[in-house]
C-alpha cells in the first residue's frame, strides 16, 4: 500500500483533516438527494469533487469511468420524465439514485486509501483531540483492508497452482467456497488480531500525548477547498 501512496508534500494531496471534513459533506449532499430546483446543480457540483480529485492525482481511468457514470446519472435521475410506470421507475431511477447516493461517496474513500499514509492519519486524528477508542479502530482498518485484498491474490494464485479455475464455482460452488471463501476468513481474524496488537505495541494505546515526527499543516488549497464546500453546503441546505 505505501508504495502507491502519494506523498503527502504533493500539492493536491490534502491534510487528512480536510479529506475527513469532505468526505463527510459531500456524503449528507450526496444521501439527501436533491432533484429539484437550483439544487440539483450545486448537488451536481459537490458529488462530482471525489471523481475531479482522483482526476488531480493521475488516477484517470478512474477518476474519468466515476465522472461520467455519475453524471449519467445525475441527469436521469434529475430530468428524465418516464410518467407513472412503476416497471421502468424500478429499472432506471432506483439504480441511478443508488449511484448519485453512494458512489460519490466511495470515491472520496477511494482517494483517502490512495492518499493518505496511515502515520499522518494518525497524526492527524490526534491533532483533531479524537479519543483512542476512534483512533485505533481506523488504524487497523487503513492497515487491514490492503493487507485481506494481498491474502485474497495470494490465496488466488495458490489455487490456479492447484489448478482450480473460477468454473468451478458454477460446476461446485460449495467446493469453490471451501477453496477460496474458508482460508480467506481465516486469514482475515489472524490479520486483524496481529494489525490490532501491532497498533497496541507501538504505543496508539497510551494515555498522554504521543511525540511525531510528522509535520502536518493545513495549506492554502485545503482551506480554499474547504471553504467552498462548505458555503456550497450552506447554500443547498438554505436553499
Amino acid at each position: 500500500m505505501y508504495s502507491q501512496t502519494i506523498p503527502q508534500t504533493y500539492l493536491l494531496n490534502l491534510d487528512p483533516r480536510i479529506k475527513i471534513a469532505l468526505i463527510l459533506m459531500i456524503s449528507l449532499v450526496a444521501l439527501t438527494g436533491g432533484v429539484t430546483g437550483v439544487e440539483v446543480y450545486l448537488r451536481a457540483i459537490i458529488i462530482l469533487v471525489p471523481a475531479l480529485l482522483l482526476l488531480c492525482i493521475k488516477k484517470y481511468t478512474i477518476g474519468l469511468f466515476i465522472l461520467i457514470l455519475t453524471v449519467i446519472a445525475w441527469y436521469g435521475e434529475a430530468f428524465v420524465a418516464i410518467g407513472g410506470n412503476q416497471v421502468a421507475t424500478l429499472l432506471i431511477f432506483v439504480p441511478l439514485g443508488i449511484i448519485t447516493r453512494f458512489l460519490p461517496s466511495l470515491a472520496m474513500g477511494y482517494y483517502i486509501f490512495k492518499t493518505t499514509q496511515i502515520e499522518v492519519l494518525i497524526t492527524g486524528l490526534e491533532r483533531m483531540k479524537l479519543s483512542r477508542k476512534i483512533t485505533i479502530p481506523i488504524a487497523v482498518m487503513f492497515r487491514f483492508l490492503p493487507t485481506i485484498r494481498e491474502e485474497s491474490a495470494a490465496i488466488k494464485d495458490a489455487m490456479k497452482m492447484r489448478g482450480i479455475s473460477l468454473k468451478i464455482a458454477f460446476i461446485h460452488p460449495i467446493q469453490y467456497v471451501e477453496y477460496r471463501v474458508v482460508p480467506l476468513l481465516n486469514s482475515v481474524v489472524k490479520i486483524g488480531n496481529e494489525l490490532t496488537i501491532a497498533s497496541i505495541t507501538r504505543g496508539l494505546n497510551l494515555t498522554h500525548r504521543r511525540t511525531s515526527i510528522i509535520s502536518l499543516k493545513i495549506r492554502w488549497l485545503d482551506w480554499l477547498l474547504l471553504i467552498l464546500l462548505l458555503l456550497l453546503c450552506i447554500i443547498y441546505y438554505v436553499m
